[in-house]
């Protein structure tokens, strides 16, 4: 095991969710998907509850905490031979999403839409091809689409800290997939969004369920911490507050999501079994399929019995207000 990549670790001074000061040690869990025996402190908020990591690493120096190997970017070639149905699953993931934004009005060429943290744009790529609307994309970093013309046509994509861009329309649709829980300040950019939404625009958020029963189950060795690259850890209640601190109007929070909550109790597994996740993914496909088939529906019942509904995965659904607030 070599040992964490050099650098600086900051003490949050408040809670990036509600900025209160009053923090109560939580855990401690491993450095997760890198090779390093560093180990990292969550704390939880007094005000809203909201668990996060403190200290963490600097904004500045998170690309140390993505190497070549990390299994994110190198996507469905990482499972060899099975990568074909793991590209297929990607993109039934991404036809749910455009399922469930449609939900919420009719988009078409004059809708504009905005997604934070877009990563590989394929949830954009889908919806503007299904519906025509407008779409721009924002992250960090041009690694999801750098020299993949044909997925970023006619995307607006940018790279860069949201609160960097001038844009001269307000947005119909927000998205965040799995983006909240990486921000380093959930309250201001939770602000910024409402402040580019038209009027009656919907805000969709899907975050891992830290009340979710996958995450009592393994604990520590929970996949949704993401050590250290997830930085705050939300649950229906903290979710919910901090979007009507916002000035969002919160019409639904659910505890499901368009992405396989089964994949994230996977992941716990093999983070407790102490997995290399810079190796080939191919031989342990067999074992993700029969525990999806097999184990996981098993465990939902289970949980539904016992009066748990959450499996791992949280959708927050928000409308911005036309009655001025």
């Amino acid at each position: 095991m070599s040992s964490a990549p050099a650098g600086a670790r900051e003490t949050v001074a408040a809670c990036p969710a509600c900025l209160s000061v009053d923090a109560r040690p939580f855990t401690t869990t491993a450095a997760m998907m890198h090779a390093s025996d560093e180990r990292f402190s969550f704390v939880r908020c007094g005000g809203c509850g909201v668990v996060y990591l403190s200290p963490r690493v600097p904004a500045a120096d998170l690309g140390d905490w993505y190497p070549p190997s990390y299994l994110p970017w190198r996507g469905p070639a990482a499972w060899g031979r099975w990568a074909p149905l793991v590209a297929s699953g990607l993109r039934a993931t991404d036809r749910r999403r455009v399922r469930r934004v449609q939900r919420y009005g009719s988009l078409g060429p004059a809708s504009r839409v905005l997604d934070v943290g877009c990563g590989r744009p394929t949830f954009l790529r889908a919806l503007v091809d299904e519906t025509g609307c407008r779409a721009v994309g924002t992250d960090v970093s041009d690694e999801g689409w750098k020299g993949e013309h044909a997925l970023a046509r006619d995307l607006d994509l940018r790279t860069g800290e949201l609160e960097e861009f001038a844009f001269d329309e307000s947005f119909d649709l927000v998205t965040m997939w799995h983006y909240l829980e990486h921000d380093y300040a959930p309250h201001r950019t939770l602000r910024t969004v409402r402040a580019l939404a038209a009027p009656g625009a919907r805000l969709v958020i899907e975050v891992p369920d830290h009340d979710s029963w996958s995450r009592r189950r393994y604990g520590a060795e929970w996949a949704g911490y993401h050590t250290p690259r997830h930085t705050v850890l939300w649950d229906s209640a903290s979710l919910g507050s901090a979007l009507e601190s916002a000035g969002w109007q919160v019409e639904a929070i659910e505890p499901v999501g368009s992405l396989d909550a089964w994949t994230l109790a996977w992941m716990s597994r093999q983070e407790r079994r102490g997995i290399d996740w810079a190796d080939s993914m191919e031989p342990h496909f067999a074992g993700f399929l029969a525990g999806r088939a097999l184990l996981w529906p098993l465990m939902r019942a289970w949980e539904r019995l016992r009066g748990r509904r959450g499996t791992g995965v949280l959708t927050a659904v928000a409308r911005a207000a036309t009655d001025g607030r």
